[in-house]
């Protein structure tokens, strides 16, 4: 073999060795180059879905939010439909009372309400007696104490009072009570 045909298969083996060599690299350039896309596309896909769970926490708390808010003007609403009622119930029930005192009925109601009120006293005597003008002739009040006029906004019944105590058996009084509890919304 001369020299020329060694040069030939010398230029062969180093293509052919260059060719192997550019496969294996290319191969690893590949597989590193693959490597980082996939690494590129786990860090986006993170990202991604860590935005996506802070995005679905705000949007949770928003929607829970406005949930509340609406909750919150729904009760203020009924809440006010409530009070209306109520108040409707307590004038209807005030108009009603006021054409009671108007009956003899009345007149012994007037009576049975000064008694209880007076049971409830500690001190039986000196005591003030609180009716409406229009009642004072109703029941012997004077020979149980001094007497003093209410209001007409009391409807009826009466107030007693001494030294230490004061009873409310006012009609007015017991109508807040039955329809408001204790609360003095009128």
């Amino acid at each position: 073999m001369d020299i020329e045909e060694k040069l030939k298969k010398f230029e062969r083996i180093c293509l052919e060795m260059s060719d192997v060599d550019k496969q294996i690299l290319t191969k690893e350039l590949d597989e590193k180059a693959r490597n980082k896309i996939e690494k590129s596309v786990d860090n986006f896909k993170q990202k991604l879905e860590n935005k996506l769970k802070r995005e679905k926490i705000r949007l949770e708390k928003e929607y829970n939010k406005k949930n509340m808010d609406i909750d919150i003007v729904y009760k203020r609403k009924a809440l006010a439909e409530y009070n209306s009622e109520k108040n409707e119930l307590f004038e209807s029930c005030k108009q009603t009372l006021q054409e009671f005192t108007n009956t003899s009925e009345y007149n012994k109601s007037l009576s049975n309400m000064f008694f209880k009120a007076r049971e409830l006293l500690d001190e039986k005597d000196d005591i003030t007696i609180y009716v409406l003008e229009q009642d004072k002739d109703k029941f012997d009040f004077s020979s149980y104490g001094e007497i003093k006029f209410l209001d007409a906004s009391y409807i009826g019944g009466v107030k007693l009072q001494n030294k230490n105590m004061l009873v409310d058996n006012t009609i007015l009084t017991n109508l807040k009570e039955k329809i408001y509890g204790t609360e003095e919304s009128n």
